[in-house]
């Protein structure tokens, strides 16, 4: 039986729209879909085991683990993992998946964080530093002073030197700002002030354009093995990575 015009129309009409409504449907990403989440929709993290009893641990951010063995020796490759923003959950484990920390930190969209697991004699805390600067050029470079070694005397002073000294005393966990210098190569030097004795001296320590450093003091001044004692952690920043990608939106 042939159809009307009329009804050729309609059913044409009725196809039409039923292909745009399929094709329209912008269905809104749950987190159990496997669709992918822009760079801009995440937060940045890095993670660093700053606690010497626990050599290694778990750590879960949002319900979702990001490292399965974070190791206190790890001396470098530490790298920034995208997480959701807003308010989140923040969980340290330890070997048998025993709880040593339990907590929330707010966190917002695009920002880089570093999350520092640190130790108070056989308690674990933590220290959330946002890793923001207020006006990046990727011909400078970026550093900054973290302390968070157990027992610390409060009459420590970190000092960078060469073209731009800075003198920064710093009591247990305490940190400074990003400094903003020029890439080349510095002496950096921790001493006691009380004492008038250098605990710290590294020569030479290049500073690359574009990238940042956390200069972090850990360990215990009390510890009585060597694994566990006072000890300096550098940690590079690829702010040329992230501050590049936000400039290039």
């Amino acid at each position: 039986m042939k159809k009307s015009p009329k009804n050729l129309l309609i059913n044409f009409i009725c196809a039409f729209f039923g292909v745009v409504a399929i094709s329209g449907c912008q269905c809104i990403p749950s987190l159990d879909t496997e669709k992918e989440i822009t760079p801009s929709q995440y937060s940045k993290l890095m993670c660093v085991n700053c606690a010497p009893s626990f050599e290694k641990i778990k750590i879960m951010v949002g319900g979702v683990y990001l490292h399965n063995s974070l190791i206190y020796d790890m001396e470098e490759g530490f790298k920034y993992s995208n997480v959701l923003p807003g308010v989140t959950n923040f969980v340290v484990l330890f070997k048998t998946d025993s709880v040593l920390y339990n907590g929330f930190a707010n966190l917002t969209k695009g920002v880089p964080y570093t999350f520092l697991v640190i130790q108070m004699q056989r308690r674990i805390k933590s220290l959330l530093l946002y890793d923001t600067l207020s006006n990046y050029l990727p011909s400078n470079s970026y550093f900054r002073f973290v302390n968070v070694a157990i027992n610390s005397p409060s009459s420590l002073v970190f000092q960078i030197e060469q073209q731009y000294p800075i003198f920064a005393p710093l009591g247990f966990r305490s940190f400074t700002q990003f400094f903003t210098t020029f890439p080349e190569k510095y002496k950096i030097i921790i001493r006691d002030a009380e004492k008038d004795s250098v605990l710290f001296s590294i020569r030479n320590f290049q500073l690359l354009a574009g990238k940042g450093y956390s200069i972090i003091l850990r360990g215990d001044f009390q510890a009585k093995d060597l694994r566990y004692r006072t000890n300096l952690l550098i940690i590079q920043h690829n702010f040329d990575e992230i501050y590049n990608l936000e400039t290039k939106r």
